[in-house]
């Protein structure tokens, strides 16, 4: 029998590609502009910008420019194709995006949807997609890649994404509460570090790295662990925010 203790209840943090998502949705969000599928636009510019993103993935194929570079390059490119489009383009790939949640997150994705659990979404993914992925699916608090930066870096990976989660949490006062992170990449490890539980997604050859990389946390393989959402839903305390929980 796993014991129970009762404690302030959890905050989620949710990586998006290869987590929330089945998949990673960078080489949708480029094969959308590779195609130019910007209906708003006459048909040359559409074919400037199918070219222009043709290059840009062409020089990253070619070890040209580094993913960074890739990443910040299609962000400006997206920003000019969707101009105008009253968030037309958006709604489109994120309509795309929300076909391939994974099945395995379900519960957890319908309960912050429903507010009843706190989380936060953070990915490296750009914001001119992720932003609406994520109030599509009900997070309150999304964290990516910000719009409109002047360099390529950085971006909401790594110590970076670490730093933003944990900002987040302070203003919202809940530096008290214990983490669950679910990530499938090991550039989460600055943010597993902050972290009590995780859910990993990824590879299983990479457990035991981060079993030793992160001593202090309690790893579980996301795909067969499930997080005990429904127990943590069924003995949350309302008015006092506590919770009797199982072991994350």
């Amino acid at each position: 029998m796993v014991g129970r203790r009762c404690e302030k209840a959890p905050v989620l943090i949710l990586d998006l590609d290869g987590t929330v998502l089945s998949e990673n949705s960078f080489p949708r969000w480029a094969l959308y502009l590779v195609r130019a599928r910007f209906p708003h636009l006459r048909a040359p510019r559409r074919w400037r910008i199918s070219a222009t993103a043709v290059a840009m993935v062409a020089a990253r194929k070619s070890r040209l420019i580094g993913h960074q570079t890739l990443k910040w390059r299609l962000q400006r490119l997206w920003q000019t194709a969707t101009a105008g489009d009253g968030g037309a383009s958006e709604r489109d790939l994120v309509q795309e995006l929300a076909c391939i949640v994974r099945p395995e997150l379900t519960p957890i994705i319908s309960a912050v949807a429903a507010r009843r659990v706190d989380a936060i979404l953070a990915t490296a993914a750009p914001e001119d997609y992720a932003g609406g992925l994520g109030r599509r699916l009900g997070f309150a608090h999304v964290l990516a890649t910000q719009r409109g930066r002047a360099r390529p870096n950085p971006d909401n990976s790594g110590s970076y994404k670490r730093d933003a989660v944990m900002s987040l949490i302070c203003g919202r006062g809940w530096l008290d509460r214990p983490r669950v992170l679910f990530t499938d990449h090991t550039d989460d490890i600055p943010l597993m570090h902050v972290c009590r539980s995780i859910y990993w997604f990824g590879p299983e050859a990479d457990l035991a790295a981060i079993m030793r990389s992160v001593p202090s946390a309690a790893v579980h393989v996301g795909r067969r662990d499930f997080f005990p959402i429904e127990t943590l839903e069924a003995s949350a305390d309302a008015d006092s925010g506590q919770a009797c929980i199982a072991s994350l």
